[in-house]
């Protein structure tokens, strides 16, 4: 556990166990603690951390572009002395992988629910007036409302319990700014190509990203997929056993 000093900001970090580097990259309005349920393999290196505006990462007052978290990863990573790393990414997380992979050397990707570009812009536009008004735990039940969320998240007390818990780590304003950068997210499918590293694609079959998929398997030539039944976008929370096999298989 620490902070490494990053681009004149704060940057909250854990890490556990030797071998080679598995970074963690968690979802908007995630933490760390995102990954808590989720068990890699003991003979890797694994290290989780705060995006910027989130958990205990410091909160600057601008918008947060992919490429702002892109070079606060490279900087962590210069900072732990940690060199080639296997990138995981969820969600937001998984453009900050696949940036990272585009214009610094990794040694495997793992994309989680993961996105092509900015999402429409709409629905996110309310979500950042609501956690700006009511708090984040509103956000969370607003959402919940609207049917964002899986059946296999809200039923599950232990999964929703979860996802509200890191949901209060954050700060309205750090969700503000991040989403903000993230609605400016770049399209990646041109670029998905480029990638020359192994990559895992993992969905849950309820996740409305899942539409996403068809356009990894065109565009990416070594590629492995997997998708949970049952489970949505929060596959983390709804499924951390399977998600764990499918992570400790692929790295």
């Amino acid at each position: 556990m620490g902070v490494a000093p990053v681009n004149s900001i704060r940057i909250f970090f854990r890490e556990f166990g030797e071998g080679e580097p598995v970074v963690l990259i968690h979802h908007l309005a995630g933490t760390h603690n995102s990954w808590r349920e989720v068990s890699l393999r003991t003979d890797k290196r694994v290290i989780t951390y705060d995006l910027r505006g989130h958990g205990r990462s410091s909160v600057p007052m601008t918008e947060y572009l992919i490429e702002d978290h892109r070079e606060d990863l490279r900087g962590l990573l210069e900072f732990l002395d940690v060199e080639d790393p296997i990138l995981v990414g969820h969600s937001i997380g998984s453009l900050i992988a696949l940036d990272y992979a585009l214009k610094y050397s990794v040694k495997k990707l793992v994309l989680i629910g993961a996105l092509v570009s900015a999402p429409n812009p709409e629905p996110y536009e309310r979500y950042v007036d609501v956690a700006m008004r009511l708090g984040m735990i509103a956000l969370a039940e607003y959402r919940k409302n609207l049917g964002d969320f899986s059946e296999a998240l809200i039923k599950n007390a232990r999964a929703w319990n979860n996802l509200l818990s890191v949901y209060s780590e954050n700060s309205p304003l750090g969700y503000k700014y991040a989403t903000l950068g993230l609605l400016k997210a770049k399209n990646y499918v041109n670029d998905l190509e480029r990638l020359d590293v192994p990559v895992k694609v993992i969905y849950g079959s309820q996740d409305k990203l899942i539409a996403n998929l068809e356009t990894f398997r065109q565009r990416v030539r070594n590629l492995s997929v997997a998708v949970i039944e049952g489970v949505g976008h929060f596959v983390n929370f709804e499924a951390p056993e399977r998600l764990s096999e499918e992570i400790n298989g692929f790295v």
